[in-house]
């Protein structure tokens, strides 16, 4: 899900847009008239974006993650207690 503004909006309510962006996690479509739109997020959505798509990029790796997703899935899980924090 994402919302969407024209540029000329944006420019007239950036802090507004922006604020929206992170408070509800939306992405924001900025549309320019004769040029590509561009997208407006958080930081810590593009990381991990990027992240999930540098761990999909090999394809054992997906394969791998794809499993375990299975797996979790179906309830096929084993807990383990974590060491205490020191």
């Amino acid at each position: 899900m994402m919302f969407t503004t024209t540029y000329s909006a944006l420019r007239q309510n950036l802090t507004t847009v922006l604020q929206r962006v992170l408070d509800d996690r939306l992405p924001c479509v900025v549309s320019r008239r004769g040029h590509e739109d561009v997208v407006i997020l958080p930081r810590s959505d593009w990381e991990s974006m990027e992240e999930t798509l540098y761990l999909l990029s090999s394809s054992d790796n997906a394969r791998r993650l794809e499993e375990s997703r299975a797996q979790a899935a179906r309830g096929d899980v084993q807990e383990w207690p974590l060491p205490p924090l020191s």
